[in-house]
């Protein structure tokens, strides 16, 4: 799916069809072949999160480091999730891709407009994530509780950034090691990211998470 954006109108063409893989079921869900409404994260990410997935139709907040959103939205869309970004123009789709990502599935409003939670609110009807760029400034709380409100509406994860109002659950990460670098030379193979999790009525929970470099 593309996503072009024309002045204050935005153009969505369909997606690419894609296999028949459910998007969000955590490790417990498997166990008990019971499904948990939500959206796949990376491996060890996904014990920190409420049934093991990005739960659907709630807004989580993502803070820290770029590798970890681009490790969400990697897992959201090799899992088979229809994924939006908006408003972050310097996000490298190689990066998605190198992190097992589908890109068929990611679409990309680099710039939104005046308005970016308007145009949040029309994607919503039709993705499973919607992601806002890190560049994408916080709205009102009255507008932000209009927002959550589609969110639930529409079954579907909402990404924000830091400090943005009513947000349920944060994910802030912090790389912590890198490894394949030498005496400064090398390639880097892996990124290494603290990740805690927390909540309005989840216990805070920290677990590490590799990234491929």
């Amino acid at each position: 799916m593309t996503v072009r954006a024309e002045g204050s109108a935005t153009a969505v063409a369909p997606f690419d069809p894609a296999p028949d893989v459910p998007a969000a079921v955590s490790s417990d869900a498997e166990a008990s072949g019971a499904s948990v409404p939500g959206v796949a994260a990376p491996g060890s990410v996904a014990p920190l999160l409420p049934g093991g997935v990005l739960p659907a139709g709630r807004v989580t907040a993502v803070s820290g480091s770029a590798t970890l959103r681009v490790g969400l939205l990697a897992a959201a869309t090799a899992s088979g999730a229809r994924c939006a970004v908006v408003g972050w123009p310097e996000l490298g789709v190689a990066a998605v891709a190198e992190q097992g990502g589908r890109l068929d599935c990611l679409a990309l409003v680099p710039d939104p407009g005046p308005d970016p939670a308007a145009v949040v609110s029309v994607l919503l009807d039709g993705l499973d994530l919607v992601l806002l760029g890190p560049g994408v400034a916080a709205v009102a709380p009255s507008r932000a509780r209009v927002l959550a409100g589609r969110v639930r509406a529409a079954g579907a994860v909402l990404l924000v950034g830091p400090g943005w109002p009513g947000a349920e659950l944060t994910l802030a990460g912090r790389h912590c090691r890198y490894s394949g670098l030498g005496a400064g030379a090398g390639r880097l193979a892996s990124v290494s990211t603290v990740v805690r999790c927390s909540g309005r009525a989840a216990p805070s929970r920290t677990a590490e998470w590799v990234a491929a470099g």
